[in-house]
């Protein structure tokens, strides 16, 4: 939300909320078991909130580390402190860790003490306000309604009912569901009627009247937004903010900004350009020069006093401000105003005849709109997210129980089939007997025996044809999984053994890191693996080939260091980008550079190159070692991998890795040949469509 509910989530919602409940808590201090002093103490927050913001982590650290007593109180506040500071800062997930640490130590209180009651409200509304910012709406929605029925049962609605409603009516705007905010916002100010009224009151009436003017604004009704606008400055001027009149002249001013701001825009839809460009300039000196508070809105201010230039057809006005509000959000980055800038620059390069520089903003606003479309679809689809979740799992289950129970059936059946091969012995000797006797039942029996031996064949063959997968996968494991775990062994080895600086360490392990995932992965793979380049299923994004290749050469070369090898790479200039499935390739590529390796001698070149054709993209990897006799040559490439070898150092061959390579080319519609003559080494190419 762009107006002062976006802030009472980020500027004030830890210390203003938390002191608020301090000062409700002293008209009952002798219910509460803190000491009075240690909240003296902690009320020196509220002034360095509105002040100096950024010195309240340090002073929450200093006062920490003066108490011998580290009490629970204590504790969860500066776990609060922690969690305001890491939100406004966008560090969401630190930010909610310490939340939830201040929730367990707070919940463990006796929460009839007054002062706990109110520290578990502001924790909850922290905790909310954490979830909102990390888009997880249908969670802050439960946080803040624990913070209702807590008011509810202890009663505490004046104290925090209306916020409360504000922050589920900010979430509801949020979801672009206007009229249940307004409904929300709406609760509150009833909530404030019915209280007494007091300064922390008066800044969330004005908060909550700017709020409903915003709602009517995306509804479409300007006058009636106006309307709420006019009421929330009447407050802002005539009623009571702090009982410190410094504070309170800053608070006022930082408010009246931001509604200043939201009046503009609908000035300038009724073509007001005058006055709106004043509303916009005082809001710019308040919360972006003077006070800073509110930087994000000031922003929002900078991009709507733009576009109002070029509405004018004032291009230098509005270049200046558009290139003074890429300063400030270099500095402090706002989603709500990145895109706007964007796409005001283009409009700009646009009008002063500037097509390259336009085609780039129009571009990058494009790009960045989808991205942040769908991070919204994404948080307002959570909660069907979470039903799929649980559906798929209720499936999983089923699956597994199914498998279970069709193993039991197999097993039934294999005991079956041995009872009824022995019962067929059993008959065959009987009616051999007696064959002389009956010739009819004899004729019966060998119809039987006759069906029986074919269920039996059936079953055989089946049972053989499932050892031999079971068999094949296996033999591709072992093969798949011995560069890359090797490599993986030779890198932890050299990290362990060699004096690396800190850089070096980082990137080996990296290493390590990358090889071990793409094991596991390709083991996942390998549990319904079906061999054939029909089912292959391919996860294919742009990828730059260049840089696959380096990745490659880079990791294997430490398995060719062993045998005294040096790998030599020839890439290209810059980035090749093709549409390929970037693990698939790269294992094509470790397996290529592994087996020039194996069939190298120690000592000797293997050279790797990628060159640029027309409409494809060309990788050969060239060796000088053994060979390949022309009567095998065609046979390299067959799955069943009858054409095995032993390396140069007596490494084992399992005669599969040449296939695997064919099937991830050919998915790939791609070619795959080889020019050999025993001993002089060999070249393997592959070629894939650009």
């Amino acid at each position: 939300m762009k107006s002062t509910s976006y802030y009472i989530l980020s500027y004030r919602n830890f210390f203003l909320l938390s002191f608020y409940f301090l000062t409700a808590a002293c008209h009952d201090a002798s219910k509460s078991t803190i000491d009075k002093k240690e909240l003296d103490l902690l009320r020196q927050t509220d002034k360095l909130t509105i002040i100096h913001r950024q010195r309240i982590l340090t002073f929450v650290d200093s006062v920490y580390r003066t108490q011998k007593e580290k009490d629970p109180y204590l504790r969860a506040w500066r776990y609060r402190a922690y969690a305001d500071n890491y939100q406004h800062k966008g560090l969401y997930a630190r930010a909610n860790l310490y939340a939830d640490s201040a929730i367990k130590i707070i919940e463990q209180q006796n929460l009839s003490d007054s002062i706990w009651t109110y520290t578990y409200f502001g924790a909850y509304i922290t905790k909310g306000s954490v979830l909102y910012s990390m888009g997880r709406y249908p969670s802050a929605i439960d946080a803040y309604f624990k913070v209702k029925d807590m008011a509810d049962r202890t009663g505490n609605k004046c104290n925090i009912g209306d916020i409360v409603d504000d922050h589920i009516g900010i979430i509801l705007f949020k979801q672009e569901k206007y009229n249940e905010a307004i409904m929300y916002f709406k609760m509150g100010l009833e909530v404030i009627k019915g209280c007494s009224v007091n300064e922390f009151k008066a800044r969330q009436k004005q908060e909550l009247l700017d709020n409903v003017g915003e709602s009517f604004i995306n509804l479409g009704k300007t006058d009636s937004a106006l309307t709420y606008y006019r009421k929330a400055l009447s407050v802002i001027e005539s009623e009571k903010f702090n009982r410190d009149p410094a504070q309170a002249k800053i608070q006022k001013a930082v408010c009246k900004g931001v509604v200043l701001n939201n009046i503009g825009q609908i000035l300038v839809t009724k073509n007001k350009l005058d006055s709106a460009e004043i509303c916009f300039k005082e809001n710019i000196l308040i919360n972006g020069i003077t006070y800073k508070n509110e930087s994000r809105n000031a922003q929002l201010s900078q991009l709507n006093l733009a576009s109002l230039y070029e509405l004018r057809a004032q291009y230098l006005q509005m270049k200046i401000v558009l290139t003074g509000l890429r300063k400030n959000l270099d500095t402090l980055h706002n989603d709500d105003v990145e895109p706007g800038w964007r796409k005001l620059m283009a409009e700009y390069c646009g009008k002063n005849n500037l097509p390259v520089e336009q085609l780039k903003y129009e571009n990058s606003y494009l790009a960045l709109k989808d991205s942040l479309d769908m991070l919204k679809t994404i948080s307002n689809a959570s909660d069907i997210n979470k039903e799929m979740g649980a559906k798929k799992q209720l499936v999983d289950n089923a699956v597994l129980q199914k498998d279970n129970e069709l193993s039991h059936l197999y097993l039934w059946i294999t005991i079956a089939l041995s009872i009824m091969a022995l019962i067929i012995v059993a008959l065959i000797y009987y009616y051999y007997r007696r064959g002389k006797k009956n010739i009819q039942t004899l004729t019966l029996l060998n119809r039987e025996i006759s069906e029986q031996k074919d269920k039996l064949e059936f079953a055989t063959i089946e049972l053989e044809k499932s050892n031999k997968d079971k068999e094949r996968i296996l033999r591709i494991v072992a093969h798949d999984l011995r560069d890359p775990i090797g490599g993986a062994a030779t890198l932890i080895e050299t990290v362990i053994n060699d004096d690396l600086q800190g850089e070096d360490e980082k990137q080996h392990l990296s290493l390590v890191g990358k090889a071990l995932t793409n094991s596991l992965k390709l083991i996942n793979e390998l549990v319904d693996l079906e061999l054939g380049v029909e089912h292959i299923q391919l996860e294919k994004a742009w990828t730059d080939i260049n840089e696959t290749i380096k990745q490659c050469t880079h990791l294997m070369q430490m398995i060719a260091e062993k045998k005294g090898q040096k790998l030599q790479l020839s890439a290209l200039s810059g980035a090749l980008n093709i549409h390929i499935d970037n693990d698939r390739i790269s294992r094509l590529i470790n397996n290529l550079i592994g087996n020039a390796i194996k069939f190298s001698p120690a000592g000797e070149l293997i050279q790797i190159a990628l060159e640029k054709k027309e409409k494809t993209a060309l990788i050969s990897i060239k060796d000088n070692g053994i060979g390949i006799p022309p009567d095998i040559q065609n046979e390299i490439f067959n799955t069943l991998g009858a054409s095995r070898r032993v390396g140069t150092a007596g490494e084992k061959s399992f005669g599969l890795g040449l296939s695997i390579c064919r099937q991830i080319v050919g998915a790939h519609h791609g070619k795959i040949w080889v020019t050999s003559n025993p001993g002089d080494g060999s070249v393997f190419y592959v070629e894939l469509p650009l």
